[in-house]
């Protein structure tokens, strides 16, 4: 039976999310509307300023993919510059470049307008560049530029648009119902976000941060309605039908007293300025909405993981991983509808999206993924495998790349990742030089066999019961016998809701597992026909004529199975390699992973057997870090995406059930895995350490060590959630480690999905002393 790796998921075509990076100037804010009016999903361009403290929380909230200095500023470039979120410059720039050795931009909007869609109904506003609501208007409906590319851009909207012209001091019109130029950017795609909501900005035209504050809250899903401090009455009318049409639409949030009376509509109006004006109060008071006024509008970080832009150019695929694969190749889903005229073809950047739902590794010291780290997108782009690649960077469960729109290829190819490569980034300029030493290249090897990071079989007890007495057998064991101790070594598998079919076959159907994956090789049992010595024969090495160690006779195979008759049945004995002592440090560290494994992304580990999911956290067994005292070893560490962030779990794991010294936890241990922390989270990363024993519990020593680090816990270094969560550590201990799938006891019950901050909450409080430390209630 060959055993490949394989991998599911999906890789779709978006627009690219470029944050426009510009200081709040008339000048800034004109340019950046007029460029995100001419390219595909330009309307959902955040608008950032390159001096804002939160500019990178704003952009990881609304997963950008690049950024865009925009008019030239220094503050801008540098930002634009970041690694993680650079557009590379051979490339030109995400909106094109002059030079014709460079690359194209962004795909413009021009293919939208082929054969619309029979209900779009489209406007063209026009109004005099005097009129003093001029720059509201611009990043309102949207502006073309006067460059020859924009010039006929918007001759072809006005082809298949109504053209309406507001005059100076005309009421505005109600274009609610309409698609403006800025909305044919977000034609065919959706947007999809947690937290979108309806919203009124109040607007000083003649500032340009209110201007930005306007446009990155529509730009980040929100349905809002500009509404000038001055001006006010000519979108009156507008902002009534506005109103009326979000009422009817039930996009209006709803105030509900304690006692559970309704008190009516609300809408959060954002403003930036102390008062609100008298005809915004009036109109809201006359349809009886509730005005909840705030000076800011904060972004959450997705939860879900996906990208807001969702579109139809999605495919699935599901392909296997063998061990000398070193690159995925993935079909490139066509761009566009089935109405997009396959003859007309127009030059631009898309985003390949692609989402990993499971995996199981080819190669063990290979993966597909990396964590949500902007920091590691050089190991992406150092091997540009299509034509033209601007930009890459690690997404949630997956990878994201700029590709040609109009390829000639139907392939996007990504290249698997060496872990090494990736444990080398996260800790690049420690100078620690982290490797994987022998005794982790063996651990990680075994772990494969068993099945991956993705299996359970680390929790499932029998499997090392069986492993452990086969050891101890050196004329191996029959079918029977194995069985036999599966089932002495179940305890609660193979788990609450299993089938009475999976409980009767749980011990043969291990068994078979371990022969499939070729842990169990069969040996012949023969008996001289001279002498009645005992010969044992590995199945591979059977051959026409046997010799007899005892009484070194030659004999024939078949002679020899005739005279043994019915009596002969194969035995199983482990594969060569697999030593006590390698057993020992397997399997708690695999039980440890497995852990790990059913928070991230929620994916839960499926068994031995079948082995057919798997997970995209990167693991590292068994390495060494040369510090300045000297080498010290970790066991585990692993990198993972823990909700919408990335984090790194560092980890010592002891596999003996005795309580000398070398099988307890001791300051020294926990003291290695807080200095690694520490430099971690100087460097803006989440690091959680994790302690796990085979022991039933914790000796007091091990807890006096462990409970130190809750008594003043450290608090997240992420602040894009809503709440800020104490960073304590994880203790697993031996009954932690061994319950099956869906039981009541499984780390993965403890919390209902509240990450690995609520799972190190909940370990603590189980396998510490809750009452001489300071836990959060």
């Amino acid at each position: 039976m060959l055993h490949t790796g394989h991998v599911t998921g999906t890789i779709g075509i978006r627009p690219v999310r470029v944050g426009m990076v510009l200081q709040p100037s008339a000048e800034a804010v004109s340019s950046a509307a007029q460029a995100s009016t001419c390219v595909w999903g330009g309307m959902h361009y955040p608008w950032l300023v390159p001096d804002d403290p939160d500019a990178f929380r704003t952009a990881d909230a609304l997963s950008v993919d690049v950024f865009y200095p925009v008019a030239h500023d220094p503050a801008a470039e540098k930002l634009a510059g970041t690694t993680g979120y650079r557009w590379d410059p051979k490339q030109g720039t995400p909106f094109g470049s002059h030079d014709e050795l460079h690359g194209p931009g962004v795909l413009p909007v021009e293919w939208l307008l082929d054969e619309p869609a029979p209900h779009h109904k489209f406007v063209l506003p026009q109004w005099d560049a005097d009129d003093p609501l001029s720059p509201l208007f611009e990043v309102w409906f949207g502006r073309y530029g006067n460059y020859p590319a924009a010039v006929e851009l918007r001759s072809r909207f006005a082809r298949n648009a109504e053209v309406r012209t507001i005059g100076i001091d005309d009421t505005v019109p109600d274009f609610d119902r309409f698609i403006t130029p800025v909305g044919l950017t977000g034609l065919d795609m959706q947007y999809d976000s947690d937290d979108c909501g309806t919203y009124i900005v109040l607007i000083d035209v003649t500032d340009p941060a209110d201007l930005i504050l306007f446009w990155t809250a529509r730009a980040a899903g929100h349905r809002v309605l500009p509404w000038p401090t001055t001006h006010g009455s000519r979108v009156l009318s507008a902002a009534e039908c506005w109103l009326r049409n979000a009422s009817d639409e039930g996009a209006l949030a709803r105030s509900v007293r304690g006692d559970g009376l309704d008190l009516g509509a609300t809408i959060t109006l954002i403003t930036r300025h102390r008062r609100v004006p008298d005809d915004v109060a009036a109109l809201l008071q006359g349809l009886k909405i509730t005005a909840v006024p705030t000076c800011h509008l904060t972004y959450a970080v997705p939860q879900r993981g996906r990208h807001p832009f969702l579109t139809s150019s999605v495919k699935e695929f599901a392909l296997p991983l063998t061990p000398e694969q070193t690159q995925l190749v993935l079909p490139m889903p066509r761009v566009g509808p089935a109405r997009w005229r396959p003859d007309r073809h127009y030059a631009g950047i898309v985003a390949a999206h692609v989402t990993i739902n499971s995996v199981i590794p080819g190669h063990p010291d290979r993966t597909l993924v990396l964590p949500n780290l902007r920091s590691l997108s050089t190991l992406l782009a150092q091997w540009p495998a299509n034509r033209s690649e601007p930009f890459h960077r690690p997404a949630r469960g997956g990878r994201v790349c700029g590709v040609l729109a109009d390829s000639e290829s139907d392939e996007v190819r990504f290249r698997l990742l060496e872990n090494a490569d990736i444990l080398d980034a996260v800790f690049k300029g420690s100078n620690w030089a982290p490797r994987q030493e022998i005794n982790g290249r063996n651990v990680t090897e075994l772990i494969s066999k068993l099945g991956g990071t993705g299996s359970a079989a680390g929790c499932e007890p029998a499997l090392w019961g069986v492993l452990r007495e086969a050891l101890k057998s050196a004329d191996g064991k029959t079918q029977s016998q194995l069985e036999g101790m599966a089932n002495k070594h179940r305890e609660d598998w193979p788990g609450p809701l299993s089938s009475p079919s999976d409980r009767k076959g749980y011990a043969k159907n291990l068994i078979l597992a371990l022969q499939g994956r070729k842990l169990l090789e069969p040996v012949a049992p023969l008996h001289c026909p001279e002498c009645q010595g005992f010969i044992k024969v590995q199945a591979l090495r059977l051959e026409p004529h046997v010799g007899c160690p005892r009484c070194h006779r030659q004999f024939p195979l078949g002679y020899a199975l005739g005279k043994a008759g019915r009596k002969f049945d194969w035995r199983f004995q482990l594969t060569g390699g697999i030593t006590k002592n390698l057993i020992t440090e397997t399997r708690p560290v695999m039980a440890t992973v497995s852990v790990l494994a059913s928070y991230h992304r929620e994916l839960f580990p499926t068994g031995l057997f079948p082995a057919s999911s798997g997970t995209t956290m990167t693991c590292a067994l068994g390495i060494t870090f040369r510090l300045p005292t000297g080498p010290r070893e970790v066991d585990l560490v692993t990198v993972l995406d823990d909700g919408a962030q990335p984090v790194v779990v560092v980890a010592e794991v002891k596999g003996g059930l005795g309580t000398g010294p070398g099988d307890l936890i001791n300051e020294d241990d926990v003291g290695l895995l807080t200095e690694i922390q520490t430099w971690l989270r100087n460097q803006g990363i989440e690091c959680f350490l994790l302690i796990a024993v085979m022991r039933d519990q914790l000796e007091p020593s091990e807890r006096d060590a462990l409970e130190k680090l809750c008594t003043r816990p450290l608090m997240g270094v992420n602040v894009n959630g809503l709440f800020v969560r104490p960073v304590l550590p994880i203790v697993l201990t031996g009954p932690d480690l061994k319950q099956p799938q869906l039981s009541e006891k499984h780390p993965h019950r403890w919390t209902c999905h509240d990450g690995l901050a609520g799972l190190a909450l909940a370990s603590c409080r189980r396998n510490l002393r809750p009452t001489s430390v300071c836990l959060p209630p």
